[in-house]
């Protein structure tokens, strides 16, 4: 007698074999109408795009025009940056004392200074050994604290607008690295010090100033209209006692 097993296994290789009849879709109203909607849609998109792209086939270059014309072009104005103001201190100008010293004798606190005014006029949170004191001095004991008084120099013109090049910049911290500090420290002061308050403002006392009170003002503007009635009655009676011609 045969397996049952076996015959099992036979009908279950001749269902696989035996092409699969698809299954019958339901209908959906609601899906059928997003379907269609989605349809006019694209068509309507296509003949809209449809007169826009044979115009940019017949004139490319017009279309081209118009979208170069559309975008936005930057705007380069003299601010700031621009390089067209001169240094205020000179080179060779080492005072006030204090900043003399210490660009001579301790060149990176100078440094360092300058390097947080840039950053907070006010000098708040300044400490005398940060970052770039302590970068300035592990540079400078192995003899190139020149370069970094040069990239210094380029950073404090770059800013402000100050006229010069790098190789004036790596002459000017090479050969006088001292003078450049000290100059770097009186730039950014001068640069960073608010305004000076007005001294004096308007003072009414002098001759032909005198402001009036505000009583006397509403006097004034009380007795105007009386003195122009006053001036209207005596009009015609001038006029009548003129002679006729």
């Amino acid at each position: 007698m045969a397996d049952p097993s076996a015959q099992q296994t036979h009908q279950q290789y001749y269902q696989q074999q035996q092409p699969q009849q698809p299954q019958a879709q339901v209908y959906d109203p609601q899906q059928y109408q997003q379907q269609q909607l989605a349809q006019q849609q694209q068509l309507q998109h296509h003949q809209q795009q449809q007169p826009v792209l044979a115009q940019q086939q017949q004139h490319p270059q017009q279309v081209q025009q118009y979208h170069q014309q559309q975008q936005p072009q930057p705007q380069y104005a003299q601010g700031q940056n621009a390089a067209t103001q001169e240094w205020q201190n000179s080179l060779m100008d080492c005072g006030p004392c204090e900043t003399c010293l210490l660009g001579t004798c301790l060149p990176c606190i100078l440094l360092g200074k300058t390097s947080e005014r840039m950053r907070d006029p006010t000098m708040q949170s300044y400490e005398t050994f940060n970052n770039d004191c302590i970068i300035m001095c592990a540079i400078t004991y192995f003899g190139c604290g020149w370069i970094y008084a040069m990239l210094k120099r380029s950073e404090i013109r770059e800013r402000y607008g100050i006229k010069g090049d790098g190789t004036g910049d790596c002459c000017a911290a090479y050969w006088c690295a001292c003078c450049a500090l000290i100059q770097h420290d009186k730039e950014v002061i001068a640069r960073t010090s608010p305004a000076a308050p007005v001294a004096q403002g308007y003072q009414p006392n002098k001759e032909g100033m005198v402001v009036p009170a505000p009583h006397q003002q509403q006097q004034q503007q009380q007795q105007q209209p009386q003195q122009l009635q006053q001036q209207q009655h005596q009009h015609p009676q001038h006029q009548q006692q003129s002679p006729l011609p």
